[in-house]
């Protein structure tokens, strides 16, 4: 089970926030966070981190409270994301900063480059319609 822990370099006490991330679906789901983020933003809410998932060594999504989801690229390739059980994000006064803030696995430290609000919605309606795509088309029946 991955778990993500977030931690509070403001208030110099560790905070954890654990939950199991999402089924890993493979990096083809990049594309549809991509396809589904918004603009950059310079930061995102620190507070109750619920759930992550690597999308590639470069990428990942995070969700926060109610259901909001980000998409969080590093300046370089992230070693080890993609095989990560845990992840923490360092934040100040309650925030993620792009360009401050990092995701630390272990003894690795990547630099946040860009945050992007992702509509979670929209990468659930693109996984629905693959889906119903790729089904095979009912028999034509002789009439």
């Amino acid at each position: 089970m991955k778990t993500v822990v977030m931690v509070f370099a403001a208030a110099l006490v560790a905070a954890t926030s654990v939950a199991s991330a999402a089924s890993v679906e493979g990096t083809r789901d990049i594309q549809r966070y991509q396809k589904a983020a918004g603009n950059d933003v310079s930061q995102m809410p620190a507070g109750a981190l619920v759930d992550w998932q690597a999308l590639n060594d470069q990428s990942l999504a995070v969700w926060t409270a109610n259901d909001k989801s980000w998409l969080v690229r590093f300046e370089q390739p992230c070693e080890g994301l993609m095989q990560a059980k845990n992840v923490a994000l360092t934040s100040r006064d309650g925030k993620v900063a792009v360009g401050t803030d990092v995701v630390e696995l272990g003894s690795e430290r990547c630099k946040i480059a860009t945050i992007q609000p992702v509509d979670y919605a929209k990468i659930v309606a693109m996984h629905h319609s693959m889906h119903h795509h790729n089904k095979p088309l009912p028999k034509a029946t002789g009439a």
